[in-house]
Parts: C-alpha cells; sequence; structure tokens
C-alpha cells in the first residue's frame, strides 16, 4: 500500500466528519420540513425578481427610472418598517407570522401573473405589487430569521444559519437560469404564476412542523419590545452604528445591481432574457462558492494574518 493510500481512509473520514457536523441541524425534523419549503420559496422569489425586472423593462421601453421605482417601493418598506416587524416577531407567534406572510405575498404573485399572462398588466399594476411585497416582507424577514433559533435551539443557531444562507445562495443561482428559460419559453406571465406556487411549499412546511417541538422563548412584555428602545440601544454602541452605515454605503454605491444589471443586459449586452438570467445566477455563484469554502475551512487558518492568503494558496497542494 503506498502512502497516499493509507492516507484515503482518514481522509474520507475527515470529510464525512465535517459533512456530518456541517449538516447537523438538519437532524432536527422541524428545521428539515422549515428548509426544504425554504428552498422551494427562495427559488421562485429570485425567478421572480428575473421576471419583474424583465416585465418593467418590457412595459417601460427600457426605462431606468421605472426600473429604479419599482425597486424602491419593493425595499422602502423594509427600510422603515423592519423593526416593527422585528416587534411583531417578538411579541407574536413567528409561525403564524410567517404563514400569513408569505400567503399575501403568493396572493399577490398570483394576481400579477395572472394580470401578466392576460396582457391586462400595466406598469402602475407592478408599483402597488413592489409595495404590497415589500410591506410583506417588512413582516416575513424578521420573523424568519428569528424563527430558526426556535427551530433547532441556541446550540444549533450558528450552524442553521449558515445552512440557511447557503440554500439561500443555491437558490439565488437556480432561479434566474430557470427564469431566463421560462421566460423565452412561456413569458413572464408564467414564471411568476409558478413564484406563487412556490408559496404553497413553504406554506405546507410551516403547517406541517410541530409546535410542541418548538425550542421557544418566553414571549417579552409589549414595553418590553419598544422599538424606541431598539434605537437608542443602537445609538448608545458606536460600533453597531458604524458597522450599520458601512453597510448602507455598499448597498447603495455597490450592491445596486438589481438596477443596473437589467439595464446592462437589455441596453449595452442587448441580450434575451435568458441570457440576463445567467448574469443574474453568476453574482450568486461568488457568493455560494464563498459558502463552501467557508464550510470546509470553518475557521481562520493559523499564524499571523499577513501569512493567512499564502496559507491558503498551498492548501490544495498539500
Amino acid at each position: 500500500m503506498t502512502a497516499s493510500e493509507s492516507k484515503t481512509p482518514g481522509s474520507s473520514a475527515r470529510s464525512g466528519g465535517l459533512l456530518a457536523i456541517g449538516l447537523r441541524s438538519l437532524t432536527v425534523r422541524n428545521f428539515r420540513l422549515f428548509a426544504v419549503g425554504q428552498i422551494a420559496s427562495a427559488t421562485g422569489t429570485w425567478m421572480m425578481v428575473v421576471a419583474q425586472d424583465w416585465l418593467v423593462l418590457d412595459l417601460s421601453g427600457d426605462s431606468g427610472t421605472a426600473l429604479a421605482t419599482v425597486t424602491a417601493l419593493q425595499f422602502t418598506p423594509m427600510l422603515l418598517l423592519t423593526l416593527y416587524g422585528g416587534r411583531m416577531a417578538d411579541r407574536y407567534d413567528k409561525r403564524a407570522l410567517l404563514t400569513g406572510a408569505n400567503v399575501v405575498s403568493g396572493v399577490l404573485a398570483l394576481l400579477l401573473g395572472l394580470l401578466v399572462t392576460g396582457d391586462a398588466a400595466r406598469l402602475s399594476h407592478v408599483y402597488v405589487f413592489a409595495l404590497a411585497l415589500g410591506v410583506a416582507n417588512a413582516v416575513e424577514v424578521p420573523a424568519r430569521l428569528s424563527f430558526i433559533a426556535e427551530l433547532v435551539g441556541q446550540d444549533l443557531v450558528p450552524n442553521a444559519s449558515a445552512l440557511s444562507g447557503a440554500y439561500f445562495n443555491i437558490a439565488r443561482v437556480l432561479g434566474p437560469s430557470l427564469a431566463g428559460l421560462l421566460i423565452e419559453a412561456a413569458g413572464t406571465g408564467t414564471v411568476m404564476l409558478l413564484n406563487a406556487a412556490s408559496y404553497a411549499a413553504t406554506v405546507a412546511g410551516l403547517r406541517a412542523i410541530r409546535p410542541e417541538e418548538l425550542h421557544r422563548s418566553p414571549r417579552p412584555a409589549a414595553r418590553d419590545a419598544r422599538v424606541a428602545e431598539g434605537l437608542a440601544h443602537l445609538r448608545s454602541r458606536p460600533d453597531l452604528v458604524a458597522t450599520l452605515a458601512l453597510l448602507a454605503a455598499v448597498s447603495l454605491f455597490g450592491l445596486n445591481l438589481q438596477l443596473t444589471l437589467p439595464l446592462m443586459a437589455r441596453t449595452v449586452f442587448h441580450t434575451d432574457a435568458a441570457a440576463f438570467g445567467l448574469l443574474t445566477a453568476a453574482l450568486a455563484a461568488g457568493s455560494l462558492l464563498a459558502a463552501f469554502t467557508g464550510f470546509f475551512f470553518p475557521g481562520p487558518p493559523p499564524g499571523p494574518p499577513g501569512d493567512r492568503l499564502g496559507l491558503f494558496l498551498r492548501r490544495p497542494g498539500g
């Protein structure tokens, strides 16, 4: 037996051990049900992103102003209302909030899809849809993020959060790729109807969750869940203020690709919907690669920070 062959069983065991550790949250039944529904819903959501942007450009004659208006209408409620959505998640049943938000989002997608397939959609309809979806997301996002702790318990929250990020990025690759092909084959309305159907998977998963197996903590009283108190705490933490300011700057100037990428696809590259979907998916591929890199190399490499890049580059070759 050669030296390389003698190392194989141990390497396989270590790889299997890493995989088992990385997927340990999936041993929790409630989280498995939730994750399956979220994969379907997230894929549908990213299909909807491509379809909505393509529809706006079709209806507006490739207007950047129209695309910016839709984007602002969809994300402004997230900016203004997410704190209140978090307060609701603290005070009320998260499973019920998630079910309601997903039902509303599914109905909205269904209505817009029917308008598009019936050739009755107007730009004003997309504006209303984007605003209503933004309000629903302001409730859904904080409830979903905090619900993970109830599904798996505090000890598994980091692992469950990492898995959630991984399947979200997988959906970011699959959704746009499928959407582009489907738009070319069947139109934007069909993609929107499929997105509406994807919400049913999330609702079904939520309904199948066993409430008695949730790791619920006592809900705070109303006086303990004030948004003003959260803002006061934020002001007392300069490190958090600086972090949020940095994130805001990066998002404003570097992550506004939902606005710029569709316009570039139509007016610069003159591509079809299939190519636009692939462009959108390519953005997510880098994030997915980073997620898998973090999965296999979970901690910082040893040694001084200045040596870490060289250590990382030497790793694949042994």
